[in-house]
């Protein structure tokens, strides 16, 4: 097992046409994201719609600064329930395979690069489903420069997070636990 795979990402996007990341990743173009930066939402949701991407809006987010555009390349991440039998195997196997430090939501946030906004699905978990604080959103701004996270999930900290000035973040719910009882699918 390999988090992050080139081959994998490659498989997965094999109509992107353009410049790729070394993990295989598709880099949007940097002049494409500032001229998105400039139309409203409906303006980039209505070609998607038409495309037949009918299921990709979602409405009900909180945001950390409601006045501030978020355009991004999209780095996705899916965490799951914990499993017993497979948390300690990933955990170890990350560490001493690939060189990961920390618990899963920092591996994501590790591998951001600028102009990257992380999208996370943590199932819509609140209580102990914290993806990030004040400290993750802080490592988020300084890789990214501007981007920030979409968290289908719960932040904490928010206090020190709406300090952050080149930082947005939409999630769900709030509250004071850290993440726990979760893994990262991959």
């Amino acid at each position: 097992m390999k988090f992050d795979n080139p081959e994998d990402m490659i498989q997965l996007t094999p109509h992107w046409q353009g410049e790729r990341f070394p993990n295989g990743r598709p880099k949007v173009p940097e002049d494409i994201l500032r001229r998105i930066r400039k139309i409203t939402l409906e303006e980039a949701w209505g070609p998607l719609y038409s495309r037949g991407y009918t299921y990709q809006f979602e409405g009900d987010f909180k945001i950390i600064h409601p006045d501030k555009v978020m355009v991004g390349r999209a780095v996705t991440a899916v965490m799951v329930p914990k499993r017993p039998d497979l948390h300690e195997t990933l955990l170890k196997y990350g560490h001493e395979q690939e060189g990961r430090k920390g618990f899963f939501n920092q591996w994501v946030i590790d591998s951001l690069g600028e102009d990257d906004v992380v999208v996370v699905d943590m199932f819509d978990k609140i209580y102990q489903g914290t993806y990030v604080g004040g400290n993750l959103s802080t490592a988020i701004s300084t890789r990214t420069k501007r981007g920030g996270a979409v968290i289908w999930g719960g932040i904490r900290d928010n206090q020190q997070v709406v300090e952050i000035e080149n930082i947005n973040v939409f999630y769900r719910g709030s509250d004071p636990t850290a993440i726990a009882d979760v893994r990262w699918s991959g």
